[in-house]
């Protein structure tokens, strides 16, 4: 039996509406789907007893990407707003149309709303739902985080990952995905399109973090994602906890256009059955097979090869394929 919650026209509500010292779940009311069911983002908003920042964090961008969501309602449950400094704001799943799909894209209009920020409110579906928190989410908030995973057809490495910007903002993004806890932290030029791309136009620090995927929920995934959370809260000084402050081992930055831009590389040259050579964070050199399209007879179709060296970041593990479906991801790692 669903929970029945409150409703609130999402361009009518602000966060500091929510009462201090208390926990709220209630749904902020987008549009109305082409079923004639309300479009909602259910919304979890715990306000502290004593004033501090406000933290925004989303999951669940991409309908097949479960890691995050869990974490975040986890994280929620356990926080006591006796205790918090500032607002927790969290939107567990915010792509609900994907998330009904099971897929990576919105289940009326096919289109990926991590490419289609800050949207349009005469739009599809996911470009309302990419309008709505544009205008009316994000801007609220001190900081941002969101969260993200491989999703049904690929793994990828964990890693903390932010958009390069101009400003200040660089520097407080670099400390907070250093704080998160990751081996990998990404800076990437700027992408349009994205929930960090809406985030900074508002002037909103922001990162987003990579899990593994495959479109599971794997119980070290989801500890991994609850910690970066807590260390994020004590990060921007919202409850008392230690956090990493040191760089680790790979910390760089990538500041040209697209450098974020994983599913565009090695497009599969040709639909088949796909054979990695190589496993996520394996190390490859130039011309190093990644892999082999097949026929179902078994011929191969195509050898896939590195054109240079790095380590995988990213790969595909659902075997079958169309051509131009992406294959890996090879991150140019520096050299200290």
């Amino acid at each position: 039996m669903n929970p029945t919650r409150e409703q609130i026209p999402v361009s009518k509500f602000r966060f500091e509406d929510i009462s201090p010292g208390t926990k709220t779940r209630l749904e902020l009311v987008v549009d109305c789907l082409p079923d004639g069911q309300p479009l909602v983002f259910s919304t979890l908003i715990l306000r502290g007893k004593c004033a501090g920042k406000t933290f925004l964090t989303t999951g669940g961008v991409h309908g097949d990407e479960y890691e995050g969501p869990v974490a975040i309602q986890d994280v929620f449950d356990e926080l006591d707003p006796q205790l918090l400094k500032g607002t927790f704001v969290a939107i567990p799943i915010l792509n609900t149309p994907a998330f009904t799909a099971a897929t990576r894209e919105g289940g009326w209009d096919h289109q990926n709303l991590a490419r289609i920020f800050p949207g349009s409110p005469a739009g599809t579906v996911s470009e309302r739902i990419a309008h709505a928190f544009s205008t009316y989410i994000v801007g609220q908030a001190d900081f941002y985080a969101d969260l993200h995973a491989g999703g049904n057809g690929y793994r990828i490495k964990r890693f903390a990952g932010y958009q390069i910007v101009d400003s200040q903002s660089n520097a407080v993004q670099r400390a907070a995905a250093i704080a998160w806890g990751f081996d990998l932290v990404w800076g990437t030029g700027g992408l349009p399109g994205r929930s960090l791309s809406a985030a900074r136009e508002r002037g909103v620090p922001a990162i987003y973090v990579e899990m593994p995927g495959e479109g599971r929920c794997r119980p070290i995934d989801r500890a991994h994602a609850q910690q970066g959370l807590r260390n994020l809260l004590a990060y921007l000084d919202m409850v008392p906890g230690d956090f990493p402050t040191a760089p680790p081992q790979f910390c760089f930055e990538t500041g040209t256009v697209g450098s974020g831009h994983l599913q565009v590389d090695y497009p599969s040259p040709t639909s088949g059955l796909f054979v990695p050579a190589v496993e996520v964070w394996d190390s490859v050199v130039k011309g190093q097979s990644l892999g082999q399209i097949r026929h179902p007879d078994g011929t191969v179709l195509a050898d896939v090869p590195s054109d240079h060296a790095g380590r995988v970041l990213f790969l595909r593990t659902q075997p079958r394929v169309f051509a131009g479906d992406c294959l890996v991801f090879v991150l140019e790692v520096p050299i200290s």
